[in-house]
């Protein structure tokens, strides 16, 4: 280590800069993580946005792992050139390996062949390998720099506390790209303080460096042919002049430019439909694959005729001139419904401030929404306004309003996910008039079982729950080539009602499916319907490969129709199967792709090192006990963190708010636990191996009881009192869990300082691959099931860490 590092007064100038270079890293860090899930949720399939999170703990604990096994490399007093160098590694790696993802084609429609593969190992690779350098900086930092290890441990986690909410800033004003740029910006900042702290001086070329980025950053933002996502979903994009694109934590939206088509755009078109020769139309794109339509209109009423020929039109030829709440906005095209059918309050609620902008501003004039006076747009999460609000509608509607790469990935997607759940419905019928009508429209094939069936299952047990005995006297099912329009109402649809619909479908020619003059040709439509019972539903939705069970709140994947066993089943067996189920057997081998990669990667940079150093030379049975104790806490962790990001995805509405707010409240809880632990004396004192684990399991077993009401009650507050909400439930249970790991590894240095990696890297593998398990079991059997593996998991803990006490206690004596 340098003079000036250590003496003083220079040691105490040298030691603020490591701090705050450690502080700077570690905002990067979590930064950079969570911009990598909105990343990948647009250049892939929703899948591997919690993938990312996977491959940061991947790189991170490949970081350590390799300070610990090579300590030569990193010598104690030259700790500061280390995180000189590795910062600046993470700066260049950053960059480097942005670029990769964007500029790498990963096109999953066309199956798993051997260049997808190869394609997602080198996206695998450069998510993973700038936090391997960064792992590489924050584990010196902690273990190799002398100095108050407990300030230092602190300063780690507000960084990296406060880097998770930067996201949450930097995509309000920047796109994707830019963000990134603006992390390596923190990190070279990092460089600089760590460079200050190495050699007592700054070099100011990196804070020009500093400088070109940010400036580089801020032009990038406002050029079309700067840095973009160029093959979303594996489609190529060409950015015009005039391509707008907007950044939310929402997603991507590309608004191309006006096109006088042959217009306008239908879902389902029925029959007469006019077709209007130079329609004004503006193609709009979320996440690079669900697409829809700006229709430029002038304002005139007397022109919207043409969209109640579209069978989403459908609750407007029985219900006119009354007042409707139309739940994702979109292009507009269902506002535009509305106002032909002459609706006297038109509330169009919409969770992506950015399309708002587009309608409200940068379109306003072309569209002519904002200017009516029936019109009024909300910006807020469907549910949670609705809970909020007092109004009562005789129109709610939703109209496809999931993006196409939702359907496709299934239980990957969660924003929209909560708005299709029996819980969700409560909440839409409790707004309704008594006559009102709930309008769902949603693919359908009349070839294949789609997800429309699964609508139905979910209509009837809403209506179920709302003890209506007969729900198919309470819903219509109409469709339209490949859209279908369910309507539900709280009341029997009247005698007028179905004149009114018999007579639009002779128009039309709409296929009327269900209606309760009408019962279903469809077995399972029939029979969901006439179910009046949960068991009878149950029955009635049985299905060898597909599940068309109603989606919970703590199950709230209505987009993955498909069961495991279909996996194992013969193209034969899966005939049946429409282009949305296709999708979600696509998306869940990839899952096992993604598993299989991250079991490889942990096998070859963590298993194999740790294999080559050798077993360290322990008391019988040590070594056995410390393996399954840092598993335990690995595996918990991981089972708690994921499935808690699922469950509050739909209760804060977005994943990247659950994964800015539950890693912000778990860093700080878990920091502070670890900090609490020091207090117990692990040498003498044997009861905590008992009392912390059965707190922990406490604890999750109150977090799995309290969650589900909790949400219920509170879903009407703000975004920012359901984000203390989520904090406050969070960190009570991330507290003790912070506590398990600096008490394990105190623990292991009684016996030896050899076997150290070892628990490391075990703790860091199971914990990568706990939390891709964690989303297909969730997916499967529900986010409570995770949960009930994580409590077994810290229950199991207390078998290795008593062993693990005795062993200490044995020596002592």
């Amino acid at each position: 280590m340098s003079t000036a590092a250590t003496q003083s007064p220079a040691g105490e100038t040298t030691n603020r800069f490591f701090l705050l270079g450690l502080f700077l890293i570690t905002s990067a860090t979590l930064l950079l993580e969570i911009l990598n899930t909105r990343l990948l949720s647009v250049v892939t399939w929703y899948h591997l946005s919690f993938f990312a999170v996977s491959m940061a703990m991947f790189g991170m604990a490949a970081g350590a792992l390799w300070v610990y096994l090579k300590p030569q490399r990193f010598p104690r007093d030259d700790a500061f050139a280390s995180l000189y160098r590795y910062s600046i590694l993470f700066a260049l790696s950053t960059l480097v390996c942005h670029l990769l993802i964007l500029f790498t084609p990963l096109n999953t429609l066309t199956g798993w062949d051997v260049a997808n593969v190869l394609k997602m190992t080198l996206i695998t690779l450069a998510v993973a390998v700038p936090f391997a350098f960064s792992g590489v900086v924050v584990t010196v930092a902690l273990t190799q720099v002398p100095g108050n290890s407990g300030l230092i441990y602190a300063v780690d986690l507000v960084g990296a506390a406060l880097g998770s909410l930067a996201c949450l800033v930097l995509l309000s004003f920047l796109d994707i790209s830019s963000a990134t740029i603006a992390s390596t910006v923190v990190t070279l900042l990092a460089v600089l303080c760590f460079q200050r702290a190495h050699t007592g001086r700054s070099d100011t070329r990196w804070i020009f460096l500093a400088a070109v980025l940010t400036i580089g950053a801020l032009v990038n933002s406002q050029l079309t042919a700067g840095l973009r996502v160029y093959y979303p979903k594996g489609n190529e994009v060409v950015y015009s002049d005039e391509t707008i694109e907007y950044w939310t934590i929402h997603g991507q939206i590309l608004l191309s430019p006006a096109e006088e088509r042959v217009g306008p755009f239908y879902w389902g078109a029925g029959a007469g439909a006019p077709v209007i020769e130079g329609m004004k139309l503006q193609g709009l794109v979320i996440d690079g694959e669900a697409g829809t339509a700006v229709t430029q209109w002038n304002g005139d009423r007397a022109e919207l005729d043409w969209p109640r020929f579209d069978v989403t039109s459908l609750p407007y030829h029985l219900r006119r001139g009354g007042e409707v709440a139309v739940i994702g906005v979109g292009g507009g095209r269902d506002i535009l419904t509305a106002l032909g059918a002459d609706s006297t309050a038109i509330t169009g609620i919409e969770i992506n401030g950015a399309i708002l902008d587009i309608l409200q501003d940068h379109r306003r004039d072309f569209v002519n929404l904002d200017q009516q006076p029936e019109v009024t747009f909300v910006h807020d999460e469907a549910r949670s306004y609705l809970t909020r609000t007092e109004s009562r509608y005789d129109v709610i509607q939703m109209s496809l309003i999931d993006t196409w790469a939702a359907t496709g990935a299934g239980a990957f997607t969660l924003s929209e996910n909560g708005l299709y759940t029996v819980e969700g419905w409560q909440v839409f019928f409790e707004h309704l008039k008594p006559d009102g009508l709930l309008s769902v429209s949603r693919w359908y094939s009349p070839e294949a079982l789609s997800e429309t069936n699964r609508l139905i299952s979910l209509a009837a047990m809403s209506l179920l729950e709302r003890g209506i005995e007969n729900p198919g006297k309470h819903a219509v099912l109409v469709a339209r080539n490949t859209v279908a329009t369910l309507l539900v109402s709280p009341t029997p649809f009247s005698d007028a009602d179905l004149d009114m619909l018999d007579a639009v479908a002779a128009e039309l020619e709409f296929t009327i499916l269900h209606s309760p003059r009408q019962p279903s040709a469809e077995r399972l439509i029939r029979d969901a319907f006439a179910s009046t019972s949960a068991d009878e539903l149950r029955t009635a939705t049985a299905h060898e490969f597909l599940d068309f069970s109603p989606p919970l709140d703590s199950r709230p994947y209505f987009f993955n129709i498909l069961k495991p066993s279909a996996l194992m089943s013969t193209s034969a067996e899966l005939g049946e199967l429409g282009i949305v189920a296709g999708g979600n057997l696509l998306a869940t081998y990839t899952l096992m792709l993604l598993c299989l990669l991250a079991f490889i990667g942990v096998s070859l940079v963590i298993g194999v090192p740790l294999l080559l150093s050798g077993k360290p030379q322990l008391p019988e049975g040590i070594f056995a006990s410390g393996l399954l104790y840092f598993a335990c806490i690995g595996t918990g962790f991981m089972m708690v963190q994921i499935p808690l990001i699922q469950r509050f995805s739909v209760y804060l509405g977005h994943p990247v708010y659950a994964v800015s707010v539950l890693l912000f409240s778990m860093i700080l809880a878990a920091g502070l636990g670890s900090s609490l632990s020091d207090r117990i004396d692990v040498a003498r004192d044997r009861r905590w191996t008992v009392v912390l684990p059965v707190i922990i399991v406490a604890l999750l077993a109150m977090i799995y009881a309290v969650s589900g009401p909790l949400i219920a009650a509170t879903l009407s507050q703000g975004l920012f009192l359901r984000c203390l909400i989520v904090v406050a439930l969070v960190a009570t249970a991330a507290v003790p869990m912070g506590m398990c790991f600096p008490l394990g590894l105190r623990l292991f240095r009684t016996h030896s300082d050899d076997c150290l990696p070892w628990m490391w890297g075990v703790n860091g593998a199971t914990g990568v691959l706990a939390s891709v398990l964690a989303v297909a079991i969730s997916m499967w059997s529900g986010i409570n099931t995770s949960l009930l593996v994580a409590m077994a998991c810290y229950a199991l803990l207390i078998i290795p860490a008593r062993r693990l006490s005795l062993g200490v206690a044995t020596r002592r004596v």
